[in-house]
């Protein structure tokens, strides 16, 4: 084989190998573009679910407090009256609730402000 030859055989050598790395690399762009866009998507639909919660939590601490205020009036009649409070009244005090639901509330509020998707 001639030098002449050879020099057009190693030209589309190269040229070949070039070719498989922009194909590559076009196969590897789509494949993180879908990647992303695909995470984005899910990450959308976890701020709609977030957004649907913290709704739901606002609303049962909103509640929570309403039922606080009765029962703390109704324990504060009893204890006029001297009477003790029914026992079924007692053990359903809504106070840790209420704490439990402001603690989720405050940890959906501080994960919804980092979201940075739509």
């Amino acid at each position: 084989m001639d030098n002449k030859t050879q020099n057009i055989l190693q030209k589309f050598s190269t040229q070949k190998v070039e070719l498989s790395l922009v194909n590559e690399l076009k196969k590897l762009q789509r494949e993180s573009s879908d990647a992303y866009v695909s995470y984005i998507d899910d990450m959308d639909a976890s701020k709609g679910f977030m957004q649907k919660a913290r709704q739901k939590a606002e609303n049962a601490v909103k509640l929570l407090q309403r039922t606080i205020n009765l029962y703390e009036d109704v324990e504060a009649k009893y204890k006029e009256l001297g009477v003790d409070m029914p026992s079924e009244l007692k053990q359903q005090t809504p106070r840790p609730a209420l704490q439990e639901a402001e603690k989720d509330l405050n940890m959906m509020n501080d994960l919804f402000s980092k979201f940075k998707v739509k």
